[in-house]
């Protein structure tokens, strides 16, 4: 029979041996060079900030830390290879909201973002832009509606594609305002411009750092932006809760997860690095060229985020009837 005494000294044991690994698997953190799957292709803002963000990270670690471009399949093939990877840290996955929306959309999928995974921090925040080619006579959000409204059916918005933020957050729009406007997705948020740009179609949601050169040269008119405070390259443009509608707040964002089972103490030292990289001035200025925004924060931050706009993004898939291409 195990006495009072032993089995105080057994949890005592325990703790300190605990305490001993976590310790020790700390320090010996990384033993070999660090990979981030990058679910894109090379040459892309994903892919370019991956690079920038490694390079800075790797000085911290002391091991290399290479992107990896892992394409396919509208992400899901990086989601589900980063799934798979060992836990020790070695294997970072860099994600986008489709991360969290592609389980509603998209069945049968081989991973699921808030079980197979564990938070290590966001990397940054991107501002998205309601636009309109300038021959709609809609000089606002609101006037917008109203046209909308006059017109049902008739005013069409282009995305990067089905079932990507942009579709999603069109579609919250949509419901919140109350109004029949009309998908059109596109393949890539450039092809979706050009049109508008083109006076093919109407209107945009796109990036804003895809958008204020036309803006700028009178080739689009920028409505409002999705973030909570007005976009630094669109300081004249208001936000959408400005404009009467702040359900509709949004960004387009990316962070780093690894698989779940990594250790705490293993995700801590890389979430530290991460906050250092992106607190670089280097990295802070191109990413501003890319009209992008560090976002750092702690991993139990950024694991709430991901909860909250899962539960977001399903809710507008299910009233929406969003579908994924």
């Amino acid at each position: 029979m195990i006495t009072r005494i032993s089995a105080v000294w057994l949890i005592s044991f325990w703790l300190i041996s605990f305490a001993v690994g976590t310790t020790v698997h700390a320090q010996t953190f990384p033993s070999k060079p660090v990979r981030i799957i990058v679910p894109f292709p090379p040459g892309g803002a994903a892919d370019v900030t991956s690079r920038l963000l490694g390079e800075q990270m790797a000085k911290g670690l002391g091991q290399p830390v290479i992107a990896e471009n892992r394409p396919g399949a509208g992400a899901v093939i990086g989601y589900e290879l980063g799934a798979r990877a060992a836990a020790d840290g070695h294997t970072l996955l860099v994600v986008f909201p489709s991360f969290v929306i592609n389980p509603s959309v998209k069945p049968g999928l081989k991973y699921e973002p808030l079980k197979d995974f564990r938070a290590v921090g966001q990397t940054i925040s991107v501002p998205m832009v309601f636009a309109v080619n300038p021959s709609v006579p809609a000089k606002s959000l609101e006037e917008l509606v109203a046209l909308a409204r006059a017109k049902p059916g008739e005013i069409a918005y282009g995305t990067p594609g089905a079932g990507t933020t942009h579709h999603v957050i069109g579609e919250l729009f949509r419901l919140t305002a109350n109004i029949n406007i009309v998908h059109a997705p596109f393949q890539g948020g450039g092809p979706a411009i050009a049109a508008a740009v083109g006076g093919h179609l109407p209107m945009v949601l796109a990036n804003v750092s895809e958008v204020v050169a036309f803006a700028k040269g009178g080739k689009m008119r920028s409505l409002a932006v999705t973030t909570a405070e007005r976009a630094e390259a669109m300081p004249e443009v208001p936000t959408v809760r400005e404009a009467g509608y702040p359900e509709v707040e949004s960004t387009n964002w990316s962070g780093l997860v690894v698989p779940a089972a990594t250790p705490p103490a293993v995700v801590a030292r890389l979430n530290i690095e991460l906050a250092s990289a992106l607190g670089n001035a280097e990295v802070r200025e191109k990413f501003k060229t890319y009209g992008m925004t560090p976002a750092p924060g702690t991993p139990e931050q950024f694991n709430a985020f991901l909860q909250s706009e899962s539960t977001r993004y399903a809710k507008v898939v299910r009233e929406a009837g969003i579908k994924a291409d």
